[in-house]
């Protein structure tokens, strides 16, 4: 039921590693020194795409790269764009409400592998607005929050497979911190990230993208042992130099 709901037995995953032991969440880092991330910032700018769009396609066509498949072989990947829910409540929230209140837009996009970045940033951009602007993120929430909410509760009753929602998930908007290197230091944290999980059913990866004083930072979570560290750090390599091809090429006319 879960897999048939969101379109999840029609779409690819990355391979399993193994499935038989217990799981957990694990995480890689994604991280951009600052003269990247003002690149790569302009760069979605120029071509009219928000960042996570276009951290979405260097994710679709790198899993697409992990793959040993023929030139032209197409696949299809799913991508969840979670989008702030606040100002939609009566009444509106700000951001200082502590809470999860995110809801999900579901797309899915046929990768054949020879496709640019911008092009398929666009892509993802047009799709997930067009589903915003008829409220899709609002007027599914409920269905799908019920039947996730019986896939957590009941694991051993759904496959793996199915409890893929998405290949990967993305913040609509990151979260934003300025200034807060000399409150990090004063309090004495050396480290830290914002991320989220739910065991058992989820995307293959979730990105959790924070701009730290002009800096992007992302916290890439992913299924253990589904996906192994190797896999998903090599993965996420192939994703930092498309998008560092992409920006370094110029802007590419769409």
């Amino acid at each position: 039921m879960v897999g048939y709901s969101i379109n999840g037995l029609r779409t690819s995953t990355l391979p399993f590693e193994e499935t038989g032991t217990a799981r957990s969440t694990q995480m890689v880092r994604l991280a951009f020194g600052r003269e990247e991330t003002t690149r790569l910032l302009d760069a979605c700018k120029e071509n009219g795409v928000k960042l996570c769009s276009a951290m979405a396609a260097a994710t679709l066509l790198a899993a697409r790269q992990s793959k040993k498949l023929d030139s032209g072989q197409q696949e299809t990947y799913s991508v969840a764009t979670l989008i702030n829910c606040r100002q939609f409540l009566e009444p509106a929230l700000d951001d200082h409400n502590v809470g999860f209140f995110y809801s999900a837009i579901t797309n899915t996009h046929k990768i054949h592998g020879e496709e640019g970045l911008w092009e398929l940033a666009k892509r993802c951009h047009d799709s997930y607005i067009s589903a915003k602007n008829s409220k899709k993120h609002l007027t599914d929430t409920a269905d799908l929050n019920f039947l996730m909410c019986r896939a957590i509760e009941n694991p051993q009753l759904t496959t793996a497979s199915a409890l893929r929602t998405a290949l990967v998930s993305v913040f609509e908007e990151p979260a934003t911190y300025d200034g807060l290197s000399g409150l990090q230091s004063k309090a004495g944290v050396e480290e830290y990230v914002g991320c989220a999980t739910v065991h058992g059913i989820g995307p293959s990866i979730g990105v959790f993208d924070s701009v730290r004083d002009g800096q992007l930072d992302c916290a890439c979570m992913y299924p253990s042992p589904l996906h192994s560290r190797k896999q998903i750090q090599e993965m996420f390599d192939k994703v930092k130099l498309i998008l560092h091809e992409g920006c370094n090429a110029g802007i590419e006319k769409l």
